[in-house]
C-alpha cells in the first residue's frame, strides 16, 4: 500500500472496502507493531472478525479513548495530522478532537494550582512524633539475631569487618549445630586473621 493511499484511508474512512481491508490486513501482518495499520484495519472490518481483532488490537495501542472515539466516528472523521506520527513517542497514531479534560486530570491540576507546600502536623504532641520517629530510627539500626545468615557472615568476613563476622560465625555455630566443624573453621581463619 502506498504511502498517500494510507493518509487518504485514515482522513476519509468512507473510503474503505474489501480491497483495501486486505491490503491493510497485508500491512499489518508485515508491520505488526504499526499501530495506525492496525486501527485502520480495525475501521475497516465489517464482518464477525470485527470483536476478535478488536481484542488484540486494544492491548497494542496506548490510547484507547482515542482508538474508541475513532471507531464510533462515521461520516465525520475527527482530523488526522500525518506529521503527528513520529517513531520516538509512543503515541504513533495521532487524533486531534476537542476532548474535555477528564475529571482525574482537573483534580491534578487543581492540586498543582493550589501551591500546596509540606503537610507538617502542628499541635500538642509534637514531641512524642519526634520521640517515636527516633525510636523507630534506632531499631532500624539494632541487628536482629533472627536474620544471621551465613551470607551475612561471609559479607562481614569480605568487608573485613572481623568482629561482626566472628559474632556470626558463633550465633550460626550455636544454630545450625551440623554444621559446626564448618564454623569452627570459619572461627579459627577469622581469629588468625584478627592477632596478625
Amino acid at each position: 500500500m502506498l504511502k498517500e493511499k494510507f493518509y487518504t484511508l485514515i482522513k476519509n474512512a468512507d473510503l474503505l472496502n474489501k480491497k483495501s481491508e486486505q491490503e491493510l490486513r497485508d500491512l499489518t501482518v508485515k508491520y505488526p507493531y504499526f499501530q495506525a495499520a492496525l486501527i485502520l484495519h480495525l475501521k475497516s472490518l465489517k464482518s464477525d472478525k470485527f470483536e476478535e481483532t478488536l481484542k488484540k488490537t486494544a492491548v497494542q495501542i496506548p490510547q484507547r479513548k482515542k482508538l474508541y472515539t475513532y471507531l464510533q466516528t462515521r461520516n465525520n472523521t475527527p482530523n488526522y495530522n500525518p506529521s503527528e506520527y513520529s517513531d520516538e513517542s509512543n503515541t504513533v497514531f495521532s487524533l486531534d478532537y476537542n476532548e474535555e479534560t477528564t475529571q482525574g486530570n482537573s483534580l491534578i491540576d487543581k492540586f498543582l494550582s493550589s501551591n500546596a507546600g509540606i503537610i507538617t502536623s502542628k499541635g500538642k504532641n509534637d514531641n512524642a512524633g519526634q520521640f517515636a520517629e527516633n525510636e523507630i530510627i534506632k531499631k532500624s539500626i539494632e541487628e536482629n539475631d533472627e536474620i544471621i545468615t551465613e551470607t551475612l557472615a561471609m559479607l562481614y568476613y569480605n568487608q573485613k569487618k572481623y568482629d561482626k563476622a566472628l559474632e556470626a560465625f558463633l550465633k550460626l555455630s550455636l544454630k545450625y549445630p551440623e554444621k559446626s566443624v564448618y564454623f569452627a573453621a570459619r572461627i579459627d581463619e577469622i581469629e588468625k586473621l584478627k592477632n596478625i
